[in-house]
């Protein structure tokens, strides 16, 4: 039952090694971020030409960085969605 695992485990660490020589892991990480930051930036722009409000510039960007509920349903600010 531990041999298979770390077998796997084995097979996985060569793997990211050389994803990492070869410079691939940083490119995947690198593009995750320049799509949030796109979205981010989309989001601000519109909160600048007044198409969203505060509350819902708050919330996607919330969402768009992963620290945002799972749920967008909000008694007190419901009316601004």
């Amino acid at each position: 039952m531990l041999v298979p695992l770390l077998r796997r485990e084995a097979a996985t660490v060569d793997l990211t090694i050389r994803l990492v020589s070869e410079h691939a892991l940083a490119r995947i990480g690198k593009k995750k971020y320049k799509d949030v930051h796109g979205k981010l930036f989309d989001t601000w722009d519109k909160y600048e030409d007044d198409e969203i409000t505060t509350t819902q510039l708050l919330r996607r960007g919330s969402k768009i960085s992963g620290f945002g509920p799972d749920s967008t349903h909000d008694p007190i600010h419901d009316d601004d969605v």
